[in-house]
């Protein structure tokens, strides 16, 4: 039985890449793999919301993480994931599970790359000038039509709560999170209409925050009926305590932020937050180049060469890692060698979407590189204000380009 089936268009440039990452698969420009990672995200940190919510995810602290989940932690979220939300699961024994459900993509047109350092327009974008360094040829796509159908795979006797909290974390996977390189900061958005029983999942032109809480309500109650016997209870946290991973949890963390660091504007933090923009595509260079520097600078203090908030207190890591160039930035000193940020923007034809998930899965060390080197501790009240900075300064800047916008919770 078809679940749903998803048309959706280009909104932005893809940069896919495939066997040559620098070259457009022109069979396949987006793999039915790459829409279940997402998907998968996205479940995995409903889940996680739900357990931090329960005081039953907690992680643990080591020598190189500021937090990560134990192992018997990141176990039962994987067999949420895997098994009770049948998104499938490579167990032990019993417990392995091929996915409930299958992904078929559809390419509805002729595929036509397009090579990025020929093109004025997208070499405008930072991402694209990074991959397009040393005079490097990249292809992308900047028109095409897909249809995504989501099909029964296996009998698996999943509730209808159960089936209605997959879908409902694949449409927030669709409209808050992009595909292929760049994905994180507005790059290869989908922009989609879907037909089929559970299209109020995937709809996000009513209130955000109603298509959040839908989505919780249902992989809370999949939570609640198959956890309990697996994970003990918290002995007791702090209030500003952060989640281990990315989790769709709502804390305010708001009293956290150290005063020094809080805006006179009354600036919100949540540890899941979504800003809503009254931007589209039209305005991707802008809203894609905030996490450039000398873009920030320029709308915030007015000299593209100025020192905004996150570069004078060193917090710009927030942004993501590592974040080094031409001998200058920030060198993770424990145990990694990235971190992706906290901030995932989504851009759509009318409406764009920054989500901010604030955890503790940091590296607790850190160096910064700028004609001497100065050590950097992170602990969670560092992220916490970190990720305060980050939003504050993002916020002051769509006000400068006069962007209007809301934020839920």
């Amino acid at each position: 039985m078809v679940l749903a089936q998803i048309s959706a268009s280009l909104a932005t440039p893809l940069l896919s890449g495939s066997a040559d990452p620098n070259e457009v698969d022109v069979d396949y420009p987006i793999r039915p793999s790459e829409v279940k990672g997402i998907w998968r995200w996205w479940a995995r940190s409903l889940v996680a919301g739900a357990l931090f919510n329960r005081g039953l995810l907690n992680g643990e602290s080591n020598k190189n993480a500021v937090k990560t989940p134990t192992k018997a932690e990141a176990s039962v979220i994987s067999e949420i994931v895997g098994i009770d939300m049948g998104l499938g699961y490579v167990g032990r024994g019993k417990k392995h599970r091929a996915s409930c459900f299958s992904i078929e993509v559809e390419t509805m047109d002729n595929v036509s790359p397009k090579i990025a350092n020929n093109d004025y327009n997208i070499r405008d974008l930072n991402r694209v000038k990074l991959l397009t360094l040393g005079k490097r040829q990249v292809e992308y796509l900047d028109q095409l039509r897909i249809r995504i159908i989501v099909d029964d795979h296996l009998n698996c006797g999943l509730s209808s709560d159960a089936v209605k909290a997959s879908l409902g974390a694949l449409g927030l996977a669709l409209n808050l999170s992009c595909l292929g390189k760049g994905g994180r900061r507005g790059l290869g958005c989908l922009d989609i209409q879907v037909e089929g029983n559970y299209s109020r999942l995937f709809n996000m032109e009513w209130r955000i925050g109603d298509a959040v809480n839908e989505a919780m309500n249902y992989v809370d109650k999949v939570v609640g009926n198959h956890v309990l016997e697996r994970m003990a209870g918290s002995s007791g946290r702090s209030r500003c305590s952060l989640s281990p991973i990315p989790s769709v949890t709502i804390s305010d963390l708001t009293n956290c932020v150290d005063r020094n660091y809080r805006s006179n504007r009354d600036q919100k933090l949540f540890s899941f937050q979504v800003i809503t923009m009254e931007a589209g595509k039209d305005k991707l260079q802008l809203l894609h180049n905030f996490f450039l520097r000398p873009e920030r600078a320029r709308a915030t203090r007015g000299d593209p060469r100025g020192k905004d908030d996150l570069r004078l207190r060193l917090m710009a890591w927030i942004l993501g890692l590592p974040r080094e160039q031409r001998g200058t930035g920030y060198e993770i000193t424990s145990g990694s060698d990235r971190r992706a940020s906290p901030m995932l923007l989504a851009v759509h034809g009318k409406t764009s979407y920054l989500t901010v998930l604030t955890s503790a899965d940091w590296p607790r060390k850190l160096m910064w590189i700028d004609g001497g080197n100065k050590p950097i501790n992170i602990s969670e009240n560092d992220i916490i204000n970190a990720t305060y900075t980050a939003l504050n300064e993002f916020t002051e800047y769509l006000n400068r380009r006069g962007i209007r916008w809301h934020s839920w919770p």
